[in-house]
């Protein structure tokens, strides 16, 4: 499975919060898969995360000397004030406990230097691989309630302007059902055979000629601190 393999999530970050030169605080880099993009624009990275051995992974894919990571329990970095241009929850918002959301947000906006923006992408609401979660429960499963959160959690953060949300898609691919099942869908043979049908169907109206595509909607938020 490739995520993204056309850069959709920097081509986004990008028309709204440009990388080139930028010292970023990454809060919830998983493996990861954006901070590896991110650090061909950024003149640094500290990338976080809250599972240490997600951490470790990413330690092994990301070899930037531009790139260092922290491993982050509670999800807070404990880094000095004012040391980022951004901050950028990639896909980690929602999972943070939503009595520490604003709390998390608040704590990073003073790691920011004036004029520095939040970023947050969190998934969105449309797509064939949304679909493909409802229908057939691959992935990570439902996730409305956390997202409903997220969202209230950046509406209430005091001194801090929420930007319009900026949509987008990124792609899933997949070179064949076998690593569908393998990526998302590991119990595939547990579903009841009529079921199954249905989802090899399903993928087959993806597949093309690079493999199978799935699309997952993306939001993008700014947050930007008011000056009174």
């Amino acid at each position: 499975m490739i995520l993204d393999p056309d850069n959709k999530y920097i081509r986004a970050i990008n028309i709204h919060a440009p990388l080139a030169g930028a010292t970023i605080l990454e809060i919830g880099c998983g493996t990861g898969r954006m901070t590896g993009d991110m650090a061909e624009y950024a003149a640094k990275i500290v990338a976080t995360d809250r599972d240490e051995a997600v951490l470790e992974q990413a330690k092994k894919n990301i070899t930037a000397e531009n790139v260092k990571f922290l491993y982050t329990p509670d999800g807070f970095a404990n880094l000095p004030e004012q040391s980022f241009d951004l901050v950028i929850y990639t896909l980690s918002l929602h999972h943070i406990s939503p009595d520490q959301m604003v709390d998390n947000l608040h704590h990073s906006g003073t790691l920011l230097r004036n004029g520095g923006k939040i970023v947050v992408i969190e998934p969105g609401n449309g797509g064939s691989f949304l679909e493909v979660k409802k229908c057939f429960g691959a992935g990570s499963g439902a996730e409305t309630t956390i997202k409903v959160a997220a969202i209230a959690a950046m509406k209430n953060l005091a001194g801090w302007e929420l930007s319009p949300t900026y949509r987008f898609d990124v792609d899933f691919l997949f070179d064949d059902a076998d690593d569908f099942y393998n990526n998302k869908l590991p119990k595939y043979q547990e579903i009841p055979a009529e079921k199954r049908s249905e989802l090899r169907l399903f993928l087959q109206q993806h597949t093309g000629s690079r493999g199978i595509i799935l699309q997952s909607e993306r939001h993008l938020n700014l947050l930007i601190r008011k000056f009174l």
